[in-house]
């Protein structure tokens, strides 16, 4: 892919970081428990939407699939609503 723009290499490299955050978020759920696993989830969310607003176009590809300003919303919309389900999640 010699005609690969610079920023592609950062696009790609992305869904991995992402995979990997989720992949964690997993293992903190079954090895501490389902209350922390969604804490950490809520945290990846707010993050990705922290970094969808914050980094420049073109956007990382895990995290900018539409229009910045929607991308950035649903993402802290999802980290809000996960962090209300850990709250009220049994221990």
């Amino acid at each position: 892919m010699a005609d690969e723009p610079a920023g592609g290499t950062r696009r790609d490299a992305s869904l991995w970081v992402v995979s990997a955050a989720l992949l964690a978020c997993v293992v903190v759920g079954l090895v501490v428990g389902t209350r922390a696993g969604a804490w950490a989830l809520a945290g990846v969310m707010a993050a990705c939407a922290v970094a969808r607003a914050l980094l420049p176009e073109p956007p990382p590809a895990a995290i900018g699939v539409r229009r910045r300003w929607l991308d950035v919303a649903v993402q802290g919309g999802l980290a809000i609503l996960l962090a209300a389900l850990a709250t009220v999640l049994p221990d």
